[in-house]
């Protein structure tokens, strides 16, 4: 293998979910669409912003534990298949959609919700899709093992 090879993501994670939320935003905006407000929305967003940073956290300790890459440019140096990786492939994006939507809740926004379908396909097509074939090369049999074990979301 080379040493130059690594996954070719060529938007950051975040940022398409920050696109997402904004284009989520021009789009109420447009069609004046007004907030949703029910009583409930606004502790059920902060429980999944919670629930989304704490899972950013604990998937970015591991990495660091095994002296990994968070960036999803750069080619991982470890196979980590414990914590939250031995729930889903993919802990920090389920994390990212779920601060995507607990945004959308807390904005009452009905585009940003309607926008993270597409930017969760966008993610799966070609992010993910692309990590996981470098995965494959970089790590082999163990990584198919693993992709078997695993579902890539949840």
């Amino acid at each position: 293998m080379s040493t130059q090879d690594h996954p070719h993501v060529r938007m950051p994670p975040p940022l398409l979910h920050l696109g997402g939320l904004f284009i989520g935003y021009v789009i109420d905006q447009a069609l004046h669409w007004q907030p949703v407000t029910l009583f409930w929305q606004r502790p059920v967003a902060a429980v999944l912003a919670l629930a989304g940073i704490g899972l950013i956290l604990w998937a970015a300790l591991l990495m660091r534990r095994h002296r990994t890459t968070i960036l999803p440019h750069r080619a991982a140096t470890t196979l980590i298949t414990r914590g939250p990786y031995a729930l889903t492939r993919n802990p920090i994006y389920l994390a990212f959609a779920l601060l995507h939507l607990a945004c959308a809740m807390a904005q009452g926004s009905l585009g940003m919700a309607l926008l993270l379908p597409v930017v969760l396909y966008v993610m799966d097509r070609h992010v993910i899709a692309e990590e996981e074939a470098f995965h494959g090369r970089q790590f082999g049999a163990a990584w198919e093992q693993y992709r078997q074990r695993v579902r890539r979301w949840i």
